[in-house]
């Protein structure tokens, strides 16, 4: 059984615990990105790119100093960035006993992680703790760090939505009982033996459902008995962490757990299916590719998500 490779199980941890703890202790803006800076550089870069962006995280810092106002900027650098350097630093104590498996293709599988494991994660991957990945190094992975997202930020009011639904989620995380709980990510297969024909497909009998359409209302208010529909790439999430602002990108942003996917589930092949469970739906994001209008959920509520 292939396991992830998680940051506290690097010989450059400790190292990157010392930036870590350096940026929950100040509040000075360039100090953060300058250790953000100092991780990338440790953990994320390319083995074959001999080049180092000095530049990597200008456009987080140009986020911080201009599009948050004063009381955005005060809640960030007094609650939500200490919460995700506390997170990101429990990893090694909130490891699954048998560590975090790959969801390999062509094998049905389950995994099941606390939603402070997943938070865990994504605390980790907002620092960009874990190792680079690129499409020659790890053809069926993505790369499951900010690194390239914050590289963006500036020329994108997507960009600045999804960033925002991240660091609400973080901020929702603390309240009440929302860090309890689990997540669950089931693979599924459908072998050749249980295809169907056009010749099954003419000799069924059983009746079809119910369809009705609607010419008015927007997707992203539909009611929560609804099932949503979306494209998805076959490396889910797409462009997520990209510049990334289809309807798929903007579901994964508004549901940060499911960003966990991107780190251990290999792409999915023409007969797979993914169906990703209790996660929560934390804000909505209307208009992406324009205005990219954002907009907390309190109330936030679970959701599964078949792929």
């Amino acid at each position: 059984m292939a396991l992830v490779m998680l940051p506290s199980d690097l010989p450059w941890w400790d190292s990157v615990k010392k930036q870590l703890k350096k940026i929950s202790e100040t509040k000075n803006t360039v100090e953060i990105v300058q250790a953000m800076q100092k991780i990338y550089e440790i953990v994320s870069l390319d083995p074959e790119d001999d080049t180092i962006d000095p530049e990597q995280f200008v456009g987080f810092l140009d986020f911080l100093e201009t599009e948050m106002s004063c009381e955005e900027r005060s809640n960030f650098l007094n609650q939500t960035l200490p919460n995700i350097v506390k997170r990101a630093l429990m990893i090694k104590e909130l490891r699954p006993r048998r560590g975090v498996h790959f969801s390999l293709q062509q094998q049905t599988d389950v995994n099941e992680f606390d939603y402070s494991f997943a938070a865990s994660l994504l605390a980790n991957a907002f620092f960009s703790t874990f190792p680079k990945r690129t499409h020659k190094s790890h053809p069926t992975l993505q790369n499951f760090n900010f690194a390239s997202f914050f590289k963006t930020i500036q020329t994108s009011n997507a960009q600045k939505a999804k960033l925002r639904s991240v660091l609400h989620y973080f901020d929702w995380l603390e309240k009440g009982d929302n860090a309890k709980g689990s997540l669950r990510v089931l693979r599924q297969v459908m072998h050749s033996k249980e295809w169907l024909t056009i010749d099954d497909w003419l000799e069924c009998s059983l009746q079809l459902c119910p369809l009705q359409i609607k010419h008015d209302g927007q997707l992203n208010r539909s009611e929560a008995q609804n099932l949503q529909i979306c494209f998805s790439s076959s490396k889910l999430g797409g462009e997520v962490l990209g510049t990334g602002c289809t309807q798929e990108s903007i579901s994964f942003a508004t549901i940060p757990e499911m960003l966990t996917v991107l780190l251990n589930v290999e792409a999915l092949e023409d007969n797979e299916v993914i169906t990703v469970e209790r996660v929560r739906h934390v804000a909505r994001i209307a208009d992406p590719k324009h205005k990219a209008k954002f907009e907390k959920l309190d109330n936030a509520r679970d959701v599964s998500e078949p792929t």
